[in-house]
């Protein structure tokens, strides 16, 4: 597998998400997730790869910039909660958050 569908698999895995959770976000055929996701997205054409970055909430430049710097880390906390629902602006106030500790711990 390679290093960009074995990185869509750890975001995938992050946000709790399954195959199916992306076919229905993007619209791609259940064939094509699976056959990106096992065979590896190199070989993909550059759209769908964009569809399944943009169901799991980045951009191709950032799965490109975490293939190259190899450092992935999930930033997905949700998942962490056990049982509780949130809102998408719950979670957006989350991230945001997060983000702001983050960017405090650089200064």
């Amino acid at each position: 597998m390679d290093q960009r569908a074995e990185l869509l698999r750890k975001l995938m895995d992050s946000k709790n998400m399954k195959v199916s959770d992306i076919v229905k976000i993007s619209g791609l055929p259940y064939s094509t997730v699976k056959a990106i996701l096992e065979r590896g997205a190199e070989k993909a054409g550059y759209i769908n790869v964009c569809k399944i970055c943009n169901a799991l909430g980045i951009t191709a430049d950032e799965l490109e910039r975490m293939v190259a710097e190899n450092n992935y880390q999930p930033t997905t906390i949700a998942a962490h909660f056990d049982g509780d629902d949130f809102t998408e602006d719950e979670l957006d106030e989350i991230r945001q958050f997060a983000e702001f500790v983050k960017n405090r711990k650089k200064s």
